[in-house]
């Protein structure tokens, strides 16, 4: 069974096809496409037989389905956590929690097991948590990397806009120089401490860390962390939930 695996985004959406644990012809398009021929470009590449779709972007849901359409493709399946995980939800109002997060804890359950977590990093980064006995239990939002970029060019009259860059420095000679130290080691020690928050809290000192998104990368090369680096673990989340389903 092959599945089309689509990931609408805040900002961009991935694209993906999923058979048998793996995801392969990923690509990529702004959530809010202009014209629909870039999306059919990535939603035609091989014949599937279901489709399954994560969206934090609920006005755009109608017009993607329209495109399927036109495509001749199945009605999807939007993950909501009526929806079979593989992993129970234990959560106070679940009808608010993201679906790419839910597909994060889909792939988190088959993949790693339970305890672990998921650190997504995009325009936000979330922490998604995994408890042994309850299922999926919650998690932490925190900015991510480009709101912080944004947000000082934004609110400062001299700092420019800056993009995330390799540095072995320490001290910034220059602005974007130091911009970019301040995001690498400022993420690198939010990120260690919630991680050391979360061990404790789970009694697991050995949590199964895994990491997905644009710039987990970015944050992990080089890092004495320990964490599994994986850019297709939410599109392999929704190919599980597929399995799962259909």
């Amino acid at each position: 069974m092959t599945t089309l695996v689509i990931d609408i985004g805040n900002t961009s959406t991935s694209v993906g096809y999923y058979r048998a644990g793996e995801v392969d012809g990923v690509g990529r398009c702004p959530s809010r496409f202009a014209e629909e021929q870039e999306v059919l470009d990535l939603i035609t590449v091989k014949p599937v037989e279901h489709v399954v779709i994560a969206s934090v972007v609920p006005p755009v849901n109608e017009r993607w389905m329209d495109t399927l359409r036109k495509a001749g493709l199945p009605d999807p399946l939007f993950v909501t956590h009526k929806v079979k995980l593989g992993v129970s939800v234990d959560y106070p109002s679940p009808e608010r929690i993201g679906a790419d997060r839910l597909a994060n804890a889909a792939a988190a359950a088959r993949c790693f097991g339970m305890p672990s977590v998921v650190c997504d990093f995009g325009t936000a980064l979330t922490f998604d948590v995994l408890n042994a006995e309850r299922g999926y239990v919650g998690g932490i939002i925190c900015p991510g990397l480009p709101l912080m970029f944004d947000y000082l060019a934004e609110k400062t009259a001299l700092l420019p806009h800056v993009a995330p860059a390799k540095t072995d420095a320490v001290v910034g000679r220059n602005t974007e120089q130091a911009m970019q130290i301040g995001a690498l080691l400022g993420y690198r020690g939010m990120v260690r401490e919630i991680l050391t928050a979360l061990r404790r809290d789970l009694a697991a000192p050995d949590l199964p860390v895994c990491c997905t998104g644009g710039y987990a990368g970015w944050i992990f090369e080089g890092w004495d962390v320990d964490a599994i680096i994986d850019p297709q673990l939410t599109l392999k989340g929704l190919g599980i939930i597929g399995e799962l389903n259909f």
